[in-house]
Parts: C-alpha cells; structure tokens; sequence
C-alpha cells in the first residue's frame, strides 16, 4: 500500500514537472523566428532565436514570433486595399495588379520589433513605402507604353531598386515586384482599341504595300536574271560547239598521223625482211655451189673410188654383212677394207 502511494506521488510530481516545464518553454516553429523581451530584467533581447524550444519565465519573459520566410503583399483586383492607381503622363488612370515578394532581414528581427513594434504593422508600412515607389516610376509612362511588355518590365526594374533601398531602413529584404495585369478606364481603353486597330490597319496597308512592290522589284530582278541566264546558256552553246570542233579535227589529225605511221612502219619492215630474205637466199645458194664444187673436187681425187662405193652401198640398202672369221681377220682392218674394195692411195 505504502509502494504504491509513493509510485503515485512520483508520478504526480512527474506530471507536474512536465506541464511546468512545458509552460516554461516557448516553441518557435521552423519558418518563424523569436525576439524576447525581459519585461523585469534587461528589456529588448538584440538577437534573433531561431527554430527550437526556449525559456518562458510566465511574466519575466515576452515573446513575439515573426514570420522568417517569403511573404507576400497583393495589390490587386479584389484585396481589401484594392490594386495600385496610377496617374500616367498624358493623364489617363492605370490600374495596376502588383505583387510584391519580400522578407524580413535575417538577424534584424529585433530591429525590427524595436523600431515598428509588434504585429504585422511592418507589413504596413511596406505596402506604403512600395506604393511610394512605384506610382512615380510608373506614372512616369505614357498610357500607351502600358501595352508594352518590355517597357513595364524595365519600370518594375526601376521600381524595385527604389523601393529596395527604402525598406533597407524597414529591416525588410525586397525579393521581387511582379506586375501581372494592366487596365484602364473603359472610355479610354475603346479609345486605344481602336487606336491600336487604325495602326494595325496602317501597318497592314503598309506591308501590302511594300509586297506589291518587292514583288514588282522581283519581276524585274527574275526577268533580267533570265536575260543574263539565257545570254550564258547560248555563249555556253557556242563555245562547246567550238570546242568540239577542234577536237574532232585534232582527233582526225591525230589518227591520220597514227595511220601513216602504221604504214611507213609496214614498209619498213616488209623491206627489211626482203633484204634479209635475200641476204639468206643468197647465203643459201653459195652455201650450195660450194659443196657443189667440194664434191666434185672430191669426185677428181684418190678418194673418189671410195665415195661411189659409199654411195653404191647406200643405194645397195643393205641391212645385214656377213663376214666369215676364218677367212679373214677382223683385227687387220687395212686388208678387211681392201677386200672390200677399198682404195687408198700410195
């Protein structure tokens, strides 16, 4: 029984321990920085306390939490404050849809607490200071510019270098100023319409205009391009003409001097093959006489006996002699060949 009063207690004192810690703690969310003031102690904290859990000492301690990320402010259709009014040079009314994009200076909330107080009174007092900024640049433009995209674009450039420089003092950083939509008093918007549609109109006329006349510009330039054209094409004509023509008397002169060459080559040649013809048939002829004359000349001599019968016994055409051993000796050939008829000379 005694266990489970203490278990008890303990836990009360836990529970109290943990709502008296949680009432002593402030959460700044992420997106959100704090500014502390100690209302019985040194006063405005000059700092900023980042995302997290910090002290809250109940009447010691006052917080405000500010909004760290990128805000905007409208100035639109719409919005209780209504779009910016703009007064232009010729003295028409523009209104405007703007959107400004800005943030506190990270490490200045403090600043910014201690010189605008708490609230959003700072989103306030940049509403003004844009307002401030802008009319003058823009009413600066011609009504007509309005319609210009590049012309608003470097007047909202203008604008926030401007309005940038005066919520420096603000503690404020500018991001961006976003002109989305223009308009203008229903008079004087039929006005421009029909402003705008006369000069589409001119510049319609005036391009019509100006095809009809590069398109004559271009007759003339094709009609000359194709006089220039055909004037080529026929000295084109002439010159191959003349060319081939002397080439075709160069190609006959040219096979008339191969053709005599052809044939003086010929006769060249069928003349030296006559000469040597004869030179041969004349070799052959003495070749002839002088054996002609050996013959006789041999026919004359000791040895003519011995020629007949050579010639005798080739036209004999004997095939196979017979000659008996006992009778004669084949090794005493001078008395073999005197037997056989065989003269010789003393």
């Amino acid at each position: 029984m005694k266990v489970t009063a203490i278990a008890s207690s303990g836990l009360l004192l836990l529970a109290a321990t943990g709502i008296f810690a949680r009432l002593c703690v402030v959460k700044v969310r992420i997106g959100q920085v704090g500014v502390l003031t100690e209302e019985w102690g040194s006063g405005l904290q000059q700092e900023d306390y980042p995302p997290g859990f910090h002290f809250d000492l109940g009447p010691l301690h006052s917080w405000e939490l500010f909004d760290s990320t990128v805000q905007t402010l409208s100035m639109i259709d719409g919005d209780p404050n209504g779009p910016l009014n703009v007064k232009s040079r010729d003295g028409q009314t523009v209104i405007l849809d703007v959107t400004i994009k800005f943030r506190i200076k990270p490490g200045e909330c403090w600043k910014l607490r201690q010189e605008l107080g708490t609230g959003d009174y700072y989103k306030t007092k940049v509403r003004n200071e844009a307002i401030d900024a802008m009319r003058p640049v823009f009413g600066s433009m011609l009504t007509e510019d309005f319609y210009d995209p590049k012309k608003r674009t470097d007047k909202a450039a203008e604008s926030e270098t401007l309005l940038r420089r005066r919520l420096a003092s603000l503690h404020v950083e500018l991001v961006a100023i976003l002109v989305r939509d223009v308009t203008f008093n229903l008079t004087y918007e039929k006005e421009l319409k029909l402003k705008a549609l006369k000069d589409q109109e001119r510049e319609v006329n005036n391009a019509q205009r100006e095809a009809a006349q590069f398109r004559g510009n271009t007759q003339i330039i094709e009609a000359a391009t194709q006089a220039k054209v055909t004037v080529i094409k026929q000295t084109l004509e002439k010159t191959r003409r003349e060319l081939t023509a002397d080439n075709e008397k160069e190609i006959a002169k040219i096979r008339a001097d191969a053709a005599r060459y052809v044939v003086e080559t010929h006769a060249d040649a069928d003349l030296f093959k006559a000469e040597k013809q004869a030179s041969a048939n004349l070799l052959t002829k003495n070749a002839e006489a002088e054996a002609q004359r050996l013959r006789q000349t041999a026919l004359q001599g000791s040895g003519a006996k011995n020629l007949v019968a050579l010639e005798a016994a080739k036209n004999l055409n004997l095939t196979k002699i017979i000659i008996s051993t006992l009778d004669n000796n084949v090794l005493d050939l001078p008395s073999l060949a005197k037997k056989l008829g065989s003269v010789t000379g003393k």
